[in-house]
């Protein structure tokens, strides 16, 4: 394989401080599962810009820096097949480089999923919850559309609506590897190169449990919204707050938890003008969408009928 000169640059960091860490000393344990947590992260936003990461063998590169303990994470300022070069075979960096990335070093893309890392930290601090959060509307008065996401104090905080599309797909607990590692005497920061320092996110062991829905999963180990039977007729009112082309389907947010719903006939761009409105949307319930023997905990919606609540100048997020 040709060996080319990478340089690399700051795009980001995790950071943990405190007088438990003055030294920059931490414990092996801590230390491997703050770096397991930043890979699994950054490998699970990597592939929500493409896919073709979600295949790829590939390294991503971290240096660790005393003082505090930092890990700092760097991206490659040339072209992305060079910025790989060390990490996975020419071929598969020559794949990617006929896709999305052709002109984009790996910096960007990293840089942009820390971004979504820290916005995702942002949001469970904000509402106090790591899903389920209550959108208030969509907007497009800044160049990039942003949601805006509500707390229980009708508070507002605007997100990418990419990166809260992606939020959607997430794995639980993504995080949740990362904030582990805080105590008492040791806070995590999360931030982006050539941001302003009131943009970096700190967790504290006051948030910690945040991050953790382990005991809210163990909570719906029962069936979901009973009284929503198998093959009875329904309409719900929540808001749309994602849509896939791929799989046909639309998300609605209903009493804190996400309804998976798919349309009776034809596509789910039909209902693009309704999408991060609160709506009325009615249909039958199934809960066979896995087994036809085992019923399924979270019901789903095969939808006939959507209806806007309300009305406000939208914008897809469908997936391309």
């Amino acid at each position: 394989m040709e060996t080319r000169s990478v340089e690399y640059e700051d795009v980001g960091y995790i950071k943990y401080s405190g007088s438990d860490v003055e030294r920059g000393i931490i414990d092996a344990g801590s230390a491997g599962s703050a770096l397991t947590g930043l890979d699994e992260a950054l490998r699970f936003f990597n592939a929500q810009q493409s896919p073709d990461f979600a295949s790829l063998q590939y390294d991503i590169p971290v240096q660790t820096r005393p003082g505090s303990w930092e890990a700092v994470v760097l991206g490659g300022t040339i072209a992305v097949v060079g910025a790989f070069a060390l990490g996975y075979a020419k071929k598969a960096g020559e794949k990617l480089a006929e896709n999305d990335f052709k002109e984009v070093g790996l910096k960007d893309i990293l840089k942009k999923s820390m971004l979504a890392m820290q916005t995702l930290a942002k949001i469970i601090k904000h509402t106090r919850r790591s899903r389920g959060w209550e959108t208030a509307r969509f907007v497009m008065d800044s160049p990039q559309a942003q949601v805006l996401v509500l707390n229980d104090r009708g508070k507002e905080l605007a997100v990418p609506a990419d990166f809260f599309r992606w939020y959607q797909q997430m794995p639980p607990r993504l995080l949740v590897k990362l904030t582990s590692v805080v105590r008492t005497q040791r806070v995590l920061t999360i931030a982006v190169s050539g941001n302003k320092p009131e943009d970096d996110v700190v967790v504290e062991e006051r948030d910690k449990s945040l991050f953790d829905n382990l005991a809210e999963d163990e909570i719906e180990e029962g069936i979901l919204f009973p009284e929503l039977a198998h093959g009875s007729p329904a309409s719900l009112e929540g808001r749309l707050i994602r849509g896939s082309e791929a799989s046909n389907s639309v998300g609605l947010e209903y009493q804190g938890h996400v309804i998976n719903c798919v349309p009776s006939h034809g596509n789910v761009r039909q209902y693009k003008p309704a999408l991060f409105l609160r709506c009325r949307v009615i249909g039958r319930i199934t809960r066979q969408t896995k087994s036809r023997f085992v019923a399924d905990r979270r019901p789903s919606l095969i939808v006939e009928k959507v209806i806007p609540l309300e009305t406000d100048t939208q914008q897809s997020l469908f997936d391309a």
